[in-house]
Formats: C-alpha cells, sequence, structure tokens
C-alpha cells in the first residue's frame, strides 16, 4: 500500500499557525485531526467519479474544483482591486476591505457553518482521549485553511495593484491589515455561532440559521446582479467622504482609517478614534476567542444533537391548493406529503427558497438598468407604453431546477418508501410534485408580479397575462415531463447533473424567449389574445392527458 503524502499545508501551519496557539493545547493531536481531515478532502468525490479512479490513483476532482473556484475568485478581486483607484484611499479601502468582509462572511455562513456545527466526528472521536479545545481548534484551523485560499485568492489582485499605484510600504500594510480583517471575520462569525448555541435550543438554533442562510444567499444574488447595474462608478471615482457617526459602527472603517492616520497628510480625529476601535475590537474578539469561544464551543455543540418531535401541519393555504388542484384522493395525499417533506428538510429549504428569490429577481435585473437613467419615476412611466409585462415568462425559467431540488434526497429510505406502496403506477406521485412547485410555489409568485404589472400598466395588460401564465403553464410542465421526470425524493445529489442543469436552463430559456418574441409580435388585439388563451389551454390539456399520464413504474425487487 501506497504512503500517503503528508499535505504540505500541514507544514504551513507549524510555522504560521503554531506560535499563536494556546501554550496549553495538544498540537501533536491537533496536528493529527488535521491531517485525518485534509486527507479525507482530497479522496470525497462524486459517485460518478469513484469508479473512474483506478490502480489506486489518488482522485483528481478535489484539487482542480479548488483551482477552479480560486480563478473565479480571483476575478471577483479584480473587482475590489478596482476600488484602489479611487483618489481618496480612506474611502478606497472601506469600499474594499467591506466587500472583502461581505465575501468572506457569506462564504464562511453559506459553505463552511455546516462544517463548524457538525456533530457526526463526536460517535468516531468521543471514543478517543482527545480534548475538545484540541478538536475545536483543529476544526477551525480546516475551515481557514479553505477560507485562507479564498481570501489569497480575492485579495491578490489588490495586493498587487496596491504595489503598483501606491508603492511597497502600502502594499506591506494593506497585506497586515487584510490578513487581519481574515482572522476578525472567522472569528466573528465564530463568536456569533457560540452566543447562539448559548442562547437558543438546538432545532430553534437550526431554524435561525436556516434561514439566515436563505437570506444571505439571497443578497448576495440580488447584490451580485443588480448593483452594477444600478452604481454610477463614474461618480463613486470622484467621491471624497465627509464625517458621519455611521462610520464608528462600520467594521471596514476601521480598519480603512489606519491607512488615512499612515498616509493621509491631511488627517482628521475621527480616523484616530476610528484605528483605535479597530485595534481594540480585534484584540477583545481575540482574547474572548481563545480565552473562552474555544474552549467551550465543542460543549455547546451538544445541544444540536438535541432530538425535538416536530410537529409540522401544513398551512389553509397549502391544504386549500392540494384540495383544489387535485381531485383523485391518492395524488392529493402525495401533495400534502411533499409538502410537509419540504418544510421539514432544512436542505432542501436552503436550495429551494433561493431559487424562488431568482423567479422575483429576474424580471427586476430585466428592469433595472432603466433606473439608471430615468428613475423609479421615468421607468413606471415607461411600463405604460412598452410591454415590461413580458418580463412575466421569465417566472417559470427556474422550474426544472426547483422540482430537481424537491426530486433529490439525502437517504435510501425514500426509495425503500415508494417500493412498498401498493401503487402499481407511480406517474400520480411525480405529478403531484409537479403541481406543488407549479401551483404552491410558482403561481402565487406569478400574481404577485402579474398584480404589480397590472397596478402599474393598467387593466388593459389583463389578456396579456392571462395569454403568459396558460404559457408559463404549459412550458413548466413540459420541460419538467422532459428534464425531471422522477420521484420526490429519490435521486441522488451528483455532480455530473450540473451540464445537463445548464443545458435545460438554456432550452427553457429558449422555449419561453421564443414564446414572449411570439406574444409580443403577433398577440396585438383583443381576439389574437384570447385565441392564444384558447391555444395554451388546449395544448396545456394534452400535455396533461397523455404526457402527465405515463406509466411509470419502480423495480421492487
Amino acid at each position: 500500500m501506497a504512503k500517503t503524502r503528508e499535505p504540505l499545508v500541514l507544514r504551513l501551519i507549524d510555522v504560521l499557525v503554531r506560535p499563536f496557539l494556546d501554550k496549553n493545547l495538544d498540537y501533536a493531536t491537533v496536528r493529527e485531526i488535521l491531517k485525518l481531515k485534509l486527507v479525507l478532502d482530497k479522496r470525497r468525490v462524486p459517485i460518478s467519479q469513484r469508479q473512474k479512479e483506478k490502480n489506486g490513483a489518488e482522485p483528481k476532482e478535489t484539487s482542480r474544483s479548488m483551482l477552479l473556484t480560486c480563478i473565479m475568485y480571483m476575478f471577483l478581486g479584480l473587482f475590489i482591486a478596482s476600488f484602489q483607484l479611487l483618489g481618496n484611499i480612506f474611502v478606497a479601502n472601506i469600499f474594499g476591505y467591506g466587500a472583502l468582509m461581505f465575501m468572506l462572511l457569506t462564504v464562511y455562513i453559506g459553505e463552511y457553518s455546516s462544517v463548524l456545527l457538525d456533530t457526526t466526528e463526536k460517535a468516531f472521536f468521543g471514543s478517543l482521549p482527545i480534548g475538545k479545545e484540541e478538536l475545536n481548534t483543529a476544526k477551525n484551523i480546516h475551515i481557514a485553511y479553505y477560507i485562507g485560499v479564498i481570501a489569497v485568492s480575492v485579495l491578490l489582485p489588490s495586493v498587487i495593484a496596491a504595489a503598483i499605484l501606491h508603492g511597497f510600504l502600502y502594499m506591506a500594510l494593506f497585506t497586515l491589515v487584510g490578513a487581519a480583517l481574515v482572522v476578525f471575520c472567522l472569528h466573528l462569525s465564530g463568536g456569533m455561532y457560540y452566543l447562539l448555541l448559548k442562547i437558543f435550543s438546538g432545532e430553534r438554533l437550526k431554524d435561525i440559521l436556516n434561514a439566515f442562510q436563505v437570506i444571505v444567499t439571497v443578497a448576495i444574488v440580488l447584490g451580485y446582479q443588480i448593483i452594477p447595474r444600478i452604481v454610477n462608478f463614474r461618480e463613486l471615482a470622484s467621491l471624497d467622504l465627509s464625517f458621519n457617526p455611521f462610520l464608528f459602527a462600520l467594521p471596514p472603517a476601521w480598519f480603512a482609517a489606519i491607512f488615512a492616520v499612515v498616509f493621509e497628510a491631511k488627517l482628521n480625529w475621527y480616523y484616530y478614534i476610528l484605528t483605535a476601535i479597530g485595534i481594540f475590537s480585534f484584540v477583545l474578539l481575540e482574547t474572548a476567542y481563545k480565552g473562552k469561544i474555544t474552549k467551550e464551543f465543542e460543549g455547546k455543540l451538544d445541544k444540536l444533537t438535541e432530538e425535538v418531535v416536530e410537529n409540522k401541519s401544513l398551512s389553509r393555504f397549502s391544504r386549500f391548493i392540494c384540495k383544489v388542484m387535485s381531485k383523485d384522493r391518492q395524488e392529493k395525499a402525495f401533495m400534502e406529503l411533499v409538502l410537509i417533506q419540504v418544510s421539514r428538510d432544512r436542505n432542501i429549504k436552503l436550495k429551494l427558497y433561493p431559487q424562488l428569490a431568482n423567479v422575483v429577481i429576474l424580471p427586476i435585473i430585466f428592469m433595472a438598468t432603466r433606473l439608471q437613467t430615468g428613475g423609479i419615476s421615468g421607468l413606471f412611466q415607461e411600463m405604460k407604453t412598452a410591454p415590461y409585462y413580458l418580463a412575466l415568462y421569465m417566472v417559470g425559467l427556474s422550474s426544472a431546477g426547483i422540482y430537481d431540488i424537491i426530486a433529490r434526497g439525502e437517504n435510501k429510505e425514500s426509495l425503500m418508501f415508494y417500493q412498498i406502496l401498493p401503487i402499481s403506477n407511480l406517474s400520480k406521485c411525480i405529478r403531484a410534485g409537479v403541481k406543488v412547485v407549479i401551483f404552491r410555489y410558482l403561481t402565487p409568485l406569478f400574481a404577485v408580479m402579474a398584480s404589480f404589472f397590472v397596478a402599474v400598466c393598467g387593466i388593459r395588460i389583463l389578456p396579456d397575462v392571462a395569454v403568459i401564465y396558460t404559457a408559463f403553464l404549459f412550458i413548466t410542465g413540459l420541460m419538467i415531463r422532459m428534464s425531471a421526470w422522477v420521484l420526490p425524493f429519490s435521486t441522488e445529489v451528483t455532480v455530473s447533473k450540473a451540464g445537463y442543469a445548464i443545458l435545460t436552463f438554456l432550452i427553457n430559456l429558449a422555449a419561453s424567449g421564443g414564446t414572449a418574441f411570439l406574444h409580443f409580435m403577433y398577440l396585438k388585439t383583443l381576439p389574437a389574445k384570447f385565441a392564444g388563451v384558447a391555444v395554451m389551454l388546449v395544448l396545456n390539456l394534452l400535455v396533461w392527458k397523455f404526457l402527465m399520464n405515463k406509466k411509470y413504474v419502480i423495480s421492487r425487487g
């Protein structure tokens, strides 16, 4: 058996991290735990990839994925580096460090909070003579390694820009403060989780974290898509920030003020106060983290293992939807089952709600560019004459992806459940899931957005809205039938489906865009619009009568 090579990062940790750890810590134990975690990380590959690894060869997928991640974050780092072009270095670093903090906190909370709060390791490490402080330290260093790689990728363009524009002394200080900011963000997040663990019960904490992760994910999408379309960077370049008490509550300003103190020729009194606040906050957080949080964090995680019996019941609206949209008792029962399961599964909600947010965000993006020139009043005025309501066709773009999320399952018991059902044709189970997507999740969003367009454009667009909704039902049903005709909670998550999901989205985009084009070109009169509704109703009837009723059976062996 070939000897496993020791990861290079361990030798870097020996030099860069060990001197700053508590002297009472058993570093040898921490190092062995880290080595095990890093080796396991390299061996985690998709199921489809495992069969390709022959002759004991080490999988390449993880390192390749890490390289692509670094390249992606370097491109994002170019955006942050552009702030160095601003004339005011205080303003430049407020925006630069603010973007860095936002990115680090969102990555930490969105991607690595599950690692920090993981309790599955206790079954293994709990049987070994390992202290909780050592286990928590190893876990934090493990997360910090990946966050650090991302931070280096993001900061590298800014470091180069700082050296070229301001000299090497500025670059050295920028790098030092950036490293301190990375540590500050990591320990601030850990401290926040510690307080939540101390205050709330395990189940309440899980709900809070799930809601927060959803909000953060939606905020990232909104910020990434909308801000570049409405911010005038020419005006930003000439910005001269004057004093505002709000700066004292802004962590990026604390760190940016250090540059003003060192490099600004004209100093203001609040620069010194902001610098003092930044240094004091950093020292206080590090003292609290090393003195209390690291020692008690793993013990607080025991609250997450508390089992609480969940009594999830459907809302009146959900029950009404199930009753109206399905006359078949079995199909209605499956609709209720899908809705209950989605409400219980936090992982599904974490993926589902951002997709639903995209349904609202895409039309906003469609109109956001107009805000830059004419403002809100100009946009509303233009909406009364231009066919902006055609943006409603975008509601169905995420439909296949939403059903795919509901179709995924992390346990094998779901398939066993279907195998023991005394139903030969399981197509009604799939139809129930499709109806949940269309009528419980997408239709209410469509109604809200359509109401907005009707309020702005007037009731004259009601026939157009009817055409769009019937077309949306047809395209959504057809796309799900073609791309994701599987039982809810029955498929396994694999990386190999990513390309297929993109292809499905492009086909959906072409179908929705083509229908919107035909609508714009040919449905200009009221009789034509009523004819369009009739055609779409017939097409919907054909889809649900023939395609959606196709027999679906599974192996029961």
